[in-house]
């Protein structure tokens, strides 16, 4: 089945035109898996390695689940309000709902007496219930990222992250400020600009990797003190500014979207935050994939993504899918497939890179492999 598809769809998928060098891929769209949504923005996508499901966090409402294997939604959250970040360990997945507040409030549940909407979601797995909702300390809960036995919620308006237990009951250990500082945003849900977005842990570290504003910035994951910082200087839009990153562990060089052209990929100094290379980028872009295996890093965002070679820090190309708010997506490092949310038609297209030219003669180039 997936050979016909192959061929049924090839002719419709966008190649990287570029010169061929030692090992080189087109990339194939095998696989168009709609979701039960509205078209339009929805959030991260995140591929699970444990399972080989991937989690989609729904435009307006919902969280799917699909399995690679068949390429079908297995399981569809709908009561969790207006999610956004998604995240996993072995045995739950974690979500990140922010519903809000009712309209003409401002707040969070710190002493202000208002009420929220905004909640930390846990599944299990195992057996695809909810387990708990968490009722976040601050509000517009955003990224969402877990690792060494805890989970690490981003709060938007707060301008803070808070960590919590893992779990199927996540409990609070405590809110940590992030620079600059911003005691307005402490107590009230504000809207005076982008604030903190997705994060990247090294468990190995026991350092968080945090996106917010202009700024990335070093937290010691165990007592959030921040030990580095930088003002990247990269253009600021209504959209944020530095986006989803990843570090290599190999070399130190923390990669970083950003949501201009302009600003490009950045790749900095894993301990300085002090910049090493800035690379080009075809559009704006929110969420930063890896395949360490083909040594490739993916970007999303305006109608495609971007492909970079890790080990020579180069632009490979640009794969366009040709359907608008593709601002998302994860990649398998087992098939290699890169999952991408195509907003505009509410559904997840599977684009898989196959070695050699593609069928109008053009070249993608991939990273080498085995020299």
């Amino acid at each position: 089945m997936r050979k016909g598809l192959v061929g049924a769809l090839m002719a419709s998928t966008a190649l990287i035109a570029v010169p061929a060098l030692a090992q080189e891929y087109h990339y194939v769209k095998i696989a168009e898996i709609h979701l039960p949504c509205p078209v339009g923005h929805g959030d991260i996508v995140t591929y699970d390695p444990t399972n080989q499901m991937v989690y989609v966090s729904l435009k307006q409402d919902g969280m799917s689940v699909i399995d690679t294997r068949t390429y079908k939604v297995v399981k569809t959250f709908k009561d969790i309000p207006q999610p956004n970040a998604n995240y996993f360990d072995d045995n739950y997945v974690y979500v990140a709902a922010a519903e809000g507040l009712p309209q003409g409030m401002s707040g969070s549940n710190n002493g202000t007496g208002f009420g929220t909407n905004n909640e930390l979601v846990t599944i299990d797995k195992h057996t695809w219930q909810i387990t708990s909702r968490v009722e976040t300390y601050g509000t517009t809960p955003d990224g969402i990222v877990a690792g060494n036995g805890k989970v690490y919620v981003v709060s938007d308006d707060n301008n803070w992250v808070e960590a919590y237990t893992a779990g199927a009951h996540p409990q609070l250990i405590g809110a940590w400020p992030l620079y600059p500082y911003n005691t307005n945003r402490w107590w009230l849900d504000t809207s005076d600009g982008p604030g903190p977005d997705v994060s990247w842990l090294s468990a190995a570290r026991h350092k968080l990797y945090q996106s917010d504003a202009t700024y990335m910035e070093v937290l010691n994951s165990d007592t959030g003190a921040i030990e580095a910082k930088v003002d990247t200087g990269i253009p600021l839009t209504g959209k944020g500014g530095t986006k989803g990153s990843w570090l290599d562990e190999k070399t130190n060089l923390l990669w970083v979207a950003t949501t201009t052209k302009k600003g490009g990929l950045l790749i900095l100094n894993g301990d300085t935050m002090k910049e090493v290379k800035r690379l080009p980028s075809t559009t704006g872009k929110d969420q930063l994939s890896v395949d360490p295996s083909l040594g490739i890093i993916y970007t999303f965002g305006g109608s495609g993504f971007d492909a970079y070679d890790i080990k020579t820090m180069q632009h490979i190309g640009f794969v366009d899918t040709h359907v608008g708010t593709t601002h998302s997506g994860d990649v398998s490092d087992a098939t290699h497939e890169v999952y991408v949310y195509e907003g505009a038609r509410a559904a997840v297209g599977v684009y898989r890179p196959v070695p050699g030219p593609g069928p109008n003669g053009d070249w993608a180039r991939g990273a080498r492999t085995g020299s």
